[in-house]
């Protein structure tokens, strides 16, 4: 049986396949399968995956005559055909350094059920255009300026719930044992921006978080990244998806941050005109904070504020 298992969830994403693949089958790290997922791209994927079909590597390459509109169906997919004991999911478009899974893996020790690294974002073509310690250093201090390791509830608590500090999937080992089939929830599956915050804040509730500084992952940028949202409808999303993790935080962990839940409400308020009030899309929000009438009043005194 592999020791890993990596799956490699694909959507359209041939200009970027070659490099991905490569960057994993040549890992220096070495006991482990790959489970390839092709979404129904249009593109073609399809044939570049097929290619690899009998690699002795690779032991599944499904590829879906529909498309299943959620990138989470397809994680839980190669999680449910996994047959390691630890989980790389190695998205399509991104790449990684050759060591990136041995220094992983050292990582899990038996109190450890995630490890990930320090990203470096490029661009289409691979240039570097940030490095992902400035995402973080709004915290106080920034502890991913150096390796760490804390219990999951402390890292939901003190940081997941302020943002999703584990921002690329690519940059993460964890042990399929965490995983819990309610993790793929109604709630989770339907999510276009933030189902991989709710899955990591679920997964490490009850374990231990271990962070590795060095620049291991390259998480690309380019314009078919589900999480831009620059139109005032997936802000919308975006916002409605916060929301849930929010209620889930303090409903199922008791983890609560009232500034971040006014917040929300407020940039909510924003995208919103007089006239959404008599909309029942408005009060989609509504259900994790207060009661109907209430926030209908609160969104008129806003209004009345900004005017």
């Amino acid at each position: 049986m592999p020791k890993v298992s990596i799956i490699i969830p694909n959507y359209n994403h041939e200009a970027f396949l070659q490099q991905r693949l490569d960057t994993v089958l040549n890992q220096t790290f070495q006991d482990f399968e790959v489970i390839l997922l092709d979404d129904a791209s249009t593109d073609s994927s399809p044939e570049i995956l097929m290619q690899y079909k009998t690699h002795s590597k690779v032991s599944h390459v499904v590829i879906n005559s529909e498309n299943s509109g959620s990138p989470f169906k397809q994680w839980q997919k190669g999680i449910e055909l996994a047959k390691g004991d630890y989980i790389w999911i190695a998205e399509s478009d991104d790449y990684c350094a050759l060591h990136f899974l041995e220094t992983c893996l050292k990582s899990l020790t038996k109190d450890v059920g995630l490890a990930y690294t320090q990203s470096i974002d490029v661009d289409f073509e691979g240039k570097e255009t940030s490095h992902r310690i400035r995402y973080t250093k709004s915290f106080k201090p920034n502890i991913w300026k150096d390796n760490f390791k804390m219990p999951g509830f402390d890292f939901n608590a003190k940081y997941l719930i302020i943002k999703n500090v584990i921002p690329n999937a690519s940059a993460v080992v964890f042990k399929k044992e965490t995983v819990h089939a309610g993790f793929f929830n109604e709630a989770l599956l339907a999510m276009k921006m933030c189902g991989d915050w709710f899955f990591w804040l679920q997964l490490v509730s009850n374990t231990n978080v271990t962070f590795v500084s060095q620049d291991l992952n390259f998480f690309r940028h380019h314009k078919q990244v589900s999480r831009n949202h620059f139109n005032s409808n997936k802000k919308k999303v975006r916002l409605l998806e916060e929301s849930v993790i929010r209620e889930y935080l303090k409903e199922k962990q008791g983890i609560e941050n009232k500034v971040l839940n006014n917040k929300l409400r407020v940039n909510w308020f924003k995208l919103h005109t007089k006239k959404d009030l008599f909309a029942s899309s408005f009060y989609k929000l509504q259900n994790s904070f207060t009661k109907k009438v209430v926030f209908a009043f609160q969104f008129i005194c806003f209004k009345l504020k900004k005017y």
